[in-house]
């Protein structure tokens, strides 16, 4: 047993040396050895307090002396009312076009401030909550979990208990829904946003000291706050409610949150950077350009756009698909970069072309991977998780990711885009695009057609309503596998305007880790297992990290005919003493509308051993299915498909199978979860092993009437 375990250390100390190289590696592996000694210094810096700022200290970082405090204060009010991409002078504007041409969302808007007001809130699956008169900040309100508010951050448990969420702490603490509350204001006039918004910024101070408490344990968070903090402030700014001192304590509390992160910067042992180390960036740049009477102003600044530049190197695909192999997560990233272009732009601050360029193939990924229902596929992990929300606050669907268009829109110019962006070009309003208010908003033709992302392994096969994405994505985050699913070769299928084949999606992190592992799993996708095996080892008791076990070989690549097709191959099982390589083909008749699906499951070597295969097709919660002579009746609320097959050949002869049908879950978003069907079959035997199921919009021929062909 001992030694299985030391040959797994060293296979996985060889796959790390050949993701980020020995030099890495190494370096890896003294910040570990050296960690216990770190925290322990770390600690010891965090109890002296260094991030707390009192008013003293305010007047220190303002470079005045405590009796000019309130000046100072007060020029730092004028000031923000230029910081952001939105000015007052547009606010009259936006009002007017959010009456005239989008009623709807204005009307979504003031009723989602209306239940803030009243402390009802709907977060990670909760369903409405209230929270009663007095926010509990430190508080799981799903689990009634309470973590103790003045444990210091590095204190700070999660995981330790089942069904416990530290997310939803953090989620509230982000403050988005402050943003959500500015908005109303502006919109309606009515002053009782901006006293609750006033009042929830100063609960939240007061009962959250710096450093100390659950909001304090990821930076992340704490960078997200900073910039929903300040993108409340700056709308409010100008209303005779916010006072000189109410204002200083808002301020000494968002110079601490800088402090912090420049002090907490979240960068993993073996220098992989994530999602969360370019959020510590952004909450940087925010307060930097935002806050530029403050003496640290121009060194968060520096360093930010220094590193957010590096970073759109690093953690960006050359086909713009973000590395983490998550949908969710590339929505994340796109937001944030966006955002950050445009307060640089609007402080003229430079980035490079590069840069730039980079940025608008992420836009066009999600222009790419959107279904034509508007929404995008659960690829990967997703956490609902996003930077600020400007539009569409608790009344639309987490998986539509058009508001990156509309912004997307704003930045390059892009009338497409902007048409494209459905109901969330409201988004762009508030990011600098009120010129854009002019531009079409007719609805655009169906000219997208079949795009092909290899670096980032998305091939998606599109006409017209119907759209098939084939996953070839590969553990990404240099192979550390962050947010992958072991869903190699899977199919996302969207028919005649309806989800046929989804991903199961993502339900729960640390809270329920047994969710977790179930959800990523290979049996919870649409693509082939084989020997109960993963495609990719899960690593016991880590989540979001998985064993790089499998490489993606892409085979075939044919657009632009009345037939297209795809094929890849993965390596993942040829990890196993009898070596085995799944290949699938994918061929779309567009003209009969048939999508056919053949697996080939072979040896690389010679010789015959028998494997044990599972095929799994994860249907839509809204679908229904009954056998009929070829196959499966596939019923939706809108249509009738057909599911021929499957058939399974073994060296060439055909082999009985008796499908199944269970009845598993499928997350709608994190923390939500329904009942949906899913088609099983397996078979036992030697390879080769070829498999064949078809779906189409008319139904096939009797397996009769095939052999007489």
């Amino acid at each position: 047993m001992a030694s299985e375990v030391e040959l797994d250390v060293v296979t996985r100390l060889l796959s790390k040396a050949q993701q980020i190289g020995w030099v890495a590696t190494v370096r890896m592996g003294v910040r570990k050895a050296l960690r216990p000694w770190l925290t322990r210094r770390h600690r010891a810096h965090v109890l002296r307090q260094p991030y707390r700022v009192e008013k003293q200290d305010l007047a220190a970082a303002l470079g005045v002396a405590p009796e000019h405090l309130p000046a100072a204060v007060e020029r730092v009010r004028l000031a923000l009312t230029q910081r952001l991409p939105v000015s007052p002078e547009s606010v009259g504007t936006i009002r007017e076009l959010y009456e005239q041409r989008a009623p709807e969302v204005r009307h979504a808007t003031i009723e989602s401030a209306d239940r803030i007001c009243k402390h009802v809130f709907d977060l990670l699956g909760s369903g409405p909550t209230d929270l009663g008169a007095t926010i509990d900040w430190h508080r799981d309100f799903k689990s009634g979990y309470r973590w103790n508010p003045d444990q210091c951050f590095l204190d700070v448990a999660h995981g330790h208990e089942a069904g416990v969420d530290i997310k939803v702490p953090w989620e509230l603490s982000r403050g988005h829904h402050l943003v959500l509350l500015a908005q109303a204001a502006l919109l309606t006039g009515d002053p009782q946003y901006t006293t609750e918004c006033l009042a929830q910024l100063s609960s939240w101070i007061e009962a959250n000291p710096t450093g100390f408490g659950v909001n304090w344990a990821c930076p992340m968070d704490v960078a997200i706050r900073a910039v929903n903090w300040l993108w409340a402030l700056a709308l409010l700014v100008e209303s005779p409610l916010i006072t000189v001192d109410w204002l200083g304590d808002v301020i000494a509390s968002l110079v601490a949150h800088g402090r912090f992160l420049m002090d907490n910067l979240e960068v993993r042992d073996d220098g992989v950077t994530t999602n969360h180390y370019l959020a510590d960036l952004v909450g940087l740049l925010y307060l930097g350009l935002c806050l530029k009477e403050v003496r640290d102003a121009e060194g968060w600044t520096v360093f930010a756009v220094r590193a957010l530049v590096r970073e759109m190197d690093r953690q960006v695909l050359a086909d713009g698909a973000h590395y983490e192999s998550s949908l969710s997560y590339h929505r994340l990233v796109t937001e944030m970069f966006l955002s950050s272009a445009l307060l640089c732009r609007c402080h003229g601050v430079e980035l490079p072309p590069t840069f730039h360029n980079r940025l608008e193939k992420m836009c066009a990924f999600v222009e790419g991977y959107t279904k034509p229902n508007g929404l995008a596929p659960q690829v990967g992990d997703g956490d609902n998780g996003r930077l600020h929300m400007l539009t569409g606050y608790d009344h639309t669907d987490v998986r539509d990711h058009r508001h990156l268009l509309a912004v997307g829109a704003v930045l390059f110019d892009r009338t497409d885009w902007w048409a494209a962006s459905g109901p969330s070009w409201v988004e762009g309003l508030w990011l600098g695009g009120i010129r854009c208010a002019a531009w079409s908003r007719e609805q655009v033709p169906a000219k997208l057609g079949s795009v092909a992302f290899p670096t980032g392994g998305f091939y998606i096969l599109r006409k017209a309503r119907d759209y098939v994405l084939f996953n070839c994505n590969p553990p990404g985050t240099q192979g550390v596998g962050t947010h992958k699913h072991n869903d190699l070769l899977s199919l996302e299928i969207h028919l005649g305007g309806e989800d046929i084949l989804v991903d199961s999606g993502c339900f729960l992190y640390t809270s329920d880790p047994q969710s977790y592992d179930r959800f990523r799993s290979t049996r919870y996708h649409s693509t082939v297992r084989v020997d109960q095996a993963e495609q990719n080892r899960l690593i016991p008791g880590k989540c979001f990290c998985l064993h790089p076990d499998s490489r993606l070989h892409p085979v075939q690549w044919e657009i632009g005919g009345p037939v297209e097709q795809v094929a890849a191959d993965h390596d993942g099982y040829e990890r196993f003493s009898h070596p085995v390589r799944h290949r699938r083909e994918l061929r779309a008749d567009w003209l009969n509308r048939s999508w056919q699906i053949t697996d080939h499951l072979f040896s690389p070597v010679t010789g015959a051993h028998p494997h044990c295969l599972e095929w799994t097709l994860t249907f839509a919660p809204h679908c229904s299915l009954q056998p009929v002579e070829t196959g499966w009746s596939v019923i939706t609320p809108k249509q009738q498909l057909w599911l021929d097959g499957p058939r399974l050949f073994a060296n060439g002869r055909p082999v009985a199978v008796s499908p199944r049908l269970d009845e598993e879950q499928m997350a709608v978003h994190y923390g939500s979860a329904t009942r949906a069907l899913f088609l099983r079959w397996s078979w036992e035997g030697a390879l080769p092993v070829e498999g064949v199921f078809a779906i189409s919009s008319a139904p096939p021929r009797s397996r009769e009437d095939s052999r007489e062909r």
